[in-house]
């Protein structure tokens, strides 16, 4: 059975748009500021870490907590605490795109599917495997999606401007953590897939679609290619990478709206 079940035309006009949907909700927003550019963050303590450790505004946007940056940082915004997985992370998706926001970067954390990338490894993710939902209803069918080529380039300049090391690599996007079978775990890490998640491949999909610009940065923080799950999602090596991928977002993202925008 194919996904979507009924053949989809993707040029074909839709009932209701992003747009249509934040109008009909906009009096719930009066105070709405549109920032130039957004951090999807997966993980509360970053949310908390950016609160104390930055000069910020705070507030509720649609399904997410959203913290704008000021001073040097003003009109990047970080969002979070909208839930997990491709159809929540790409409702949000759709209604910042429909604001007229053109860049954006994903952060967060990552099983690991090879066995020499340890916990706290930061992989540059290039393309993800379609193992979800989502994607199939904005993009035919192939087995990849892919970050956008301009905001993964801008990405790799600051990490190496900032001497932070990391790997190019790919994901594995599928809907559920709990039904990654030790079958297709051996699978995509035969295939040379770094990493597995929930969001990539569907928000690499909607940002195709769109024509908007996205990239992603995730950190091990368990490893899964192993006879047990081996997790380190609390070690202070993990939380201190997933930190490290938040600057290296606010300075990629300050560049681009200062160059694109």
């Amino acid at each position: 059975m194919a996904i979507p079940n009924f053949p989809k035309n993707f040029s074909q006009k839709v009932i209701l748009t992003p747009k249509d949907h934040f109008e009909a909700d906009r009096d719930v927003f009066p105070d709405n500021k549109t920032p130039k550019a957004v951090i999807f963050c997966y993980e509360e303590y970053i949310m908390e870490y950016v609160k104390s450790n930055y000069k910020v505004s705070s507030g509720r946007f649609w399904t997410a907590e959203i913290i704008i940056l000021q001073d040097e940082y003003d009109g990047i915004a970080i969002v979070g605490n909208f839930g997990i997985g491709g159809p929540a992370s790409t409702h949000l998706f759709e209604i910042l795109i429909a604001q007229g926001i053109e860049n954006y970067i994903m952060i967060g954390h990552a099983g690991g599917l090879q066995r020499n990338n340890p916990a706290g490894t930061v992989i540059l993710c290039q393309k993800a495997v379609r193992d979800e939902g989502v994607s199939y209803h904005y993009l035919p069918e192939e087995m990849y999606a892919y970050a956008s080529d301009k905001m993964t380039n801008a990405i790799r300049v600051s990490l190496d401007n900032m001497n932070i090391p990391y790997e190019n690599g790919s994901t594995w996007t599928i809907d559920s953590m709990y039904r990654e079978t030790i079958d297709e775990i051996k699978y995509y890490s035969g295939l040379g897939i770094d990493t597995v998640e929930m969001e990539a491949a569907s928000m690499f999909a909607v940002a195709q679609f769109r024509k908007v610009s996205i990239g992603a940065l995730f950190v091990i923080s368990d490893i899964v290619a192993l006879e047990e799950w081996d997790e380190h999602l609390y070690s202070d090596n993990t939380q201190q990478s997933i930190i490290q991928t938040f600057v290296v977002a606010v300075d990629t993202l300050r560049g681009r709206t200062k160059t694109f925008l």
